[in-house]
């Protein structure tokens, strides 16, 4: 259970589920708007006086989302499948499988990560609510009539753990995201980062780099700031050796930052242009740092919300960074895809609590078009993010800033390696979209499961 409007996978289900004739209703907390025409019901979040003891302020929290959500279901027409995601999974689950149970429905859970495993990156392994939410997944996976799940770790591990047979409905994107250009790029930037913003980037020519963030333990931003360091002390360096930025373009060619020129035959073979160099090679031989004469200034943008981001924007203040701009921004959702779109690379600093789920993020920038550099796990390495194919995978800090240093040189030219990934990465999208991902995955299951709530037109 979670805020409808920050629910994205949800959101696909619920629309994908309309656009064949079902009648889909989405259930959850009231807070960020709803970014389709998918019908809804929404209670606020329960909360509880500071002033009561930790135990009975989450025990009243308990009883009140206990009740609310109860109200909503006894309003409702009658489904015929409930479909939950997991984690968090409590106390949803137990009113979800109570009302399947009464109106002879069924009862999908559509499994994301494990709770316990999330609480285990704050509170330690051996910790009661840890062993609590443990068992909680253990109780939800058998009270399923059906599981569906994010990547086939995932699907092996709940067969392990539990015994459940899932499905696996990988996360893909709607659409594909194509870039503003002229006013209409100018203006996007304009309202999602400010008109002083907008005019301070395009002084500086800087290259443009995105990360999605939620602010919660497995993300390490702290990583992430150590690597623009390393960054900031390469360009810096590189500044100082090069020769002047004036005789520049004697030496390479004007033209290679048009954004629609990814399928050139001399850079999607690889050999590109001669005087930019390619900076290919195994995910195992980043070029060493100092290399690269030409690096330009990092503008990062960072969306999302959280509960760590006051922390880092104290950590982000004190930083005394000389080319790179960090900026925090909230992005509406209607311009989110397209801001994507804009950007010259992504970053995922998603690290998975239990190594078993797959970013949202990564398939978002896919669908942009964008490289991505991602930290690197095995379920990522295996079924998301190839190495050199549709980004790169990076283990500590001196890797990223590496990475960056590779992809950007040369900015706003750009290298035969990164048309490479940027073609790597359209075709991760054009290979199947949510569509044909859900069509064959997710519907199959659920008929198979004797929904049949279809709305006849």
């Amino acid at each position: 259970m979670g805020d409808v409007g920050r629910s994205p996978r949800m959101l696909r289900h619920a629309q994908a589920a309309k656009d064949r004739q079902f009648r889909a209703v989405l259930v959850g907390y009231q807070g960020t708007p709803v970014p389709t025409d998918v019908e809804t019901r929404t209670f606020l979040p329960a909360t509880a006086s500071p002033h009561l003891p930790k135990t009975m302020a989450t025990a009243l929290k308990f009883l009140a989302t206990v009740f609310s959500l109860a109200k909503v279901f006894w309003k409702m027409p009658k489904a015929c499948t409930v479909l939950l995601q997991a984690p968090p999974a409590f106390p949803a689950a137990l009113i979800c499988w109570l009302y399947t149970r009464l109106m002879r429905a069924t009862f999908v859970v559509d499994w994301h990560n494990y709770g316990d495993t999330i609480l285990a990156m704050e509170l330690g392994n051996d910790h009661m609510m840890v062993k609590i939410a443990r068992a909680g997944d253990g109780i939800v996976a058998a009270l399923a009539d059906g599981n569906l799940c994010v990547s086939k770790a995932l699907k092996l591990d709940l067969q392990r753990r539990f015994g459940k047979p899932a499905t696996v409905l990988y996360d893909r994107p709607y659409v594909y995201y194509e870039a503003p250009e002229g006013k209409e790029r100018k203006e996007l930037l304009e309202r999602c980062l400010g008109a002083d913003s907008y005019q301070a980037l395009t002084h500086r020519q800087a290259a443009l780099a995105v990360t999605s963030t939620s602010w919660t333990v497995d993300e390490d931003f702290d990583l992430l700031l150590d690597a623009l360091k390393l960054y900031d002390e390469a360009a810096h360096e590189a500044l100082r050796a090069t020769k002047p930025r004036s005789r520049r373009s004697s030496r390479l060619r004007t033209g290679l930052h048009a954004r629609k020129a990814v399928h050139r035959e001399s850079d999607v073979s690889g050999k590109g242009d001669p005087s930019v160099p390619s900076f290919g090679g195994s995910h195992d031989t980043v070029p060493a740092q100092g290399c690269f004469d030409e690096l330009p200034d990092i503008w990062l943008v960072v969306t999302g919300k959280g509960p760590r981001q006051k922390e880092y924007e104290e950590k982000v203040k004190a930083l005394d960074l000389k080319h790179v701009v960090i900026q925090m921004v909230w992005v509406q959702a209607e311009d989110f895809p397209l801001l994507l779109a804009t950007m010259d690379l992504g970053i995922s600093m998603h690290s998975s609590s239990s190594g078993l789920d797959l970013p949202m993020k990564v398939v978002d920038m896919f669908a942009a078009g964008i490289p991505v550099l991602a930290y690197q796990y095995e379920c990522i390495e295996k079924e998301l993010v190839h190495a050199n194919q549709n980004g790169c995978l990076f283990k500590n800090a001196e890797e990223l800033s590496h990475q960056l240093q590779r992809l950007l040189c040369y900015h706003p030219q750009k290298t035969a390696f990164y048309w490479t990934l940027k073609e790597g990465a359209m075709a991760e999208f054009e290979r199947k979209s949510w569509e044909q991902e859900w069509m064959f995955n997710a519907m199959p299951m659920l008929l198979g499961l004797k929904c049949a709530d279809r709305v006849d037109t």
